[in-house]
């Protein structure tokens, strides 16, 4: 029978997967355009992907490092989305990755019981358990629509970062 400890590790390895899937699809997106692109909103009122990386660097150190890991909140989350001075796309991603590996090290030393008790996170109280799901399911949420914005600049010229290679995965007859 599987132990809370056991069910711990297990969704917290899952997460990660998730989470550094997730980058490894932004980091292939936006290796397709340029900063010019990254910073390119799509429509007014929309969000560019450059204002998408440093709003999702500042929910994992919302949710994760601080809610789950303990450390202080200092998010200032309309800062993320008042950025008009385009961060060139190599320092978006290297933020980006050092915050998630942050986080990351947050989820692999965190303990079950811990993971039940309650926090403040963005003005509620939540668990630990709370905060991870919220935040990789925002940071999945947010990695499709970097794929889509990707595709839509892209058109024909888009580079998918998979393609099915058996009938088993997908692939066409």
């Amino acid at each position: 029978m599987p132990t809370a400890v056991d069910v711990t590790s297990a969704v917290s390895i899952e997460f990660v997967r998730c989470l550094n899937g997730c980058f490894d699809r932004i980091e292939h997106c936006v290796s397709q355009l340029s900063d010019a692109q990254i910073w390119r909103r799509p429509g007014p009122g929309m969000n560019s992907i450059g204002t998408i990386l440093v709003h999702l660097g500042g929910n994992v150190r919302q949710h994760l490092i601080s809610g789950v890991g303990g450390a202080p909140d200092v998010r200032d989350r309309p800062a993320e989305f008042a950025e008009r001075d385009p961060i060139p796309t190599k320092q978006l991603l290297s933020d980006l990755r050092a915050t998630l590996d942050e986080a990351i090290a947050a989820l692999e030393k965190v303990d079950a019981a811990e993971m039940l008790q309650p926090r403040r996170v963005q003005g509620n109280n939540v668990s630990g358990w709370q905060a991870a799901v919220h935040s990789v399911s925002h940071f999945f949420g947010h990695t499709q629509e970097i794929i889509c914005l990707t595709r839509q600049m892209q058109a024909e010229n888009y580079q998918f970062y998979w393609t099915p290679q058996s009938a088993e995965e997908g692939k066409s007859p």
